[in-house]
């Protein structure tokens, strides 16, 4: 393709392009918050500049015969705080898209190398997405889906800035250090898998023998869950706070706080059902979402118990 064929085409895709960033973003945002994925950075993405296109392609001696072979017209970065949820990302890209291919960069290092790790899913729209009237017209525009953990990622952008993208970069007298940089990162991420395996087992730990333990930020998240409405739970639950709100009032132990919850719950409750009445009826969604009102839910757990704090 010539120039000017490629600029004419450019303007041509591209709302399509763009409208198939903004769909993706969105449906994963969804799933991730439905399977509970905790992401280190908000979601990444871009479409291509046709500036970029151009110096790809000359780069790199690509003979296309049309935008829709660029691998990452698309561009989305995932960005995860934990490694655990690599696995899950992973199927949850092959479950939702066609996957064209599939690269981890880690495998291109020996196990005494550093450098960029992170894993490229290059993919398109499946047959259940195109048959919804929002993604009419986008099955032809690939996208690639980058994934990797927080550690991951900071060794990505700092190499980038240093220009250290693999041993041949770096000046012999800096390599110790590098190395070690890269071991602490790769650390990290398996630090926090055992802090997460063992939270897992700490939670597990609590049985009918509970009553007595003292609160925390776990053992608060637990009373919370099974003693309030599962739809009333939101994303970011504030609870080191409202551990500390707990904890001023003198309510301190799982038992203490079962026992505050089942005194005030028909209250809170009440309150709720006003407020939501009240804004379906204005049609007015302030501080929450449609959705959320039409189950009938307004407050957060946290929100609950701090109205019954205040009642």
């Amino acid at each position: 393709m010539d120039a000017d064929k490629i600029k004419n085409e450019y303007h041509r895709i591209i709302p399509n392009a763009k409208r198939l960033n903004r769909e993706i973003i969105s449906q994963l945002s969804h799933v991730f918050y439905q399977e509970n994925i905790k992401l280190g950075a908000p979601l990444e993405s871009r479409v291509k500049s046709l500036e970029s296109i151009q110096e790809k392609m000359d780069r790199k001696n690509l003979d296309i015969q049309n935008l829709y072979q660029i691998n990452d017209l698309v561009g989305i970065r995932v960005i995860l705080l934990f490694s655990r949820d690599l696995k899950s990302v992973k199927e949850i890209i092959e479950t939702n898209f066609n996957v064209i291919e599939v690269e981890n960069t880690a495998d291109r290092l020996s196990e005494s190398q550093f450098g960029y790790q992170s894993t490229h899913f290059t993919i398109t729209l499946s047959q259940s997405w195109l048959s919804i009237p929002t993604f009419s017209g986008l099955d032809n525009v690939r996208v690639e889906i980058q994934v990797r953990t927080l550690s991951q990622h900071i060794w990505a952008v700092a190499s980038h800035q240093l220009q250290y993208k693999n041993e041949e970069s770096v000046p012999q007298t800096l390599k110790r250090n590098i190395h070690r940089i890269s071991a602490l990162l790769e650390t990290v991420d398996l630090e926090f898998e055992r802090i997460l395996e063992d939270r897992e087992k700490y939670i597990k730990s609590i049985t009918t023998d509970k009553s007595f333990l003292p609160l925390n930020v776990d053992t608060l998240q637990y009373v919370l869950d099974n003693n309030l409405p599962k739809d009333n739970k939101t994303e970011d639950e504030n609870y080191d706070l409202l551990l500390r709100e707990l904890l001023d009032n003198n309510i301190n132990s799982v038992k203490s706080l079962e026992e505050f919850i089942s005194e005030k719950y028909n209250e809170a409750m009440d309150m709720e059902k006003s407020v939501v009445q009240n804004m379906w009826e204005r049609d007015i969604y302030y501080e929450t979402t449609k959705e959320r009102i039409d189950k009938g839910v307004f407050f957060s757990h946290v929100g609950l118990i701090r109205i019954m704090l205040d009642n």
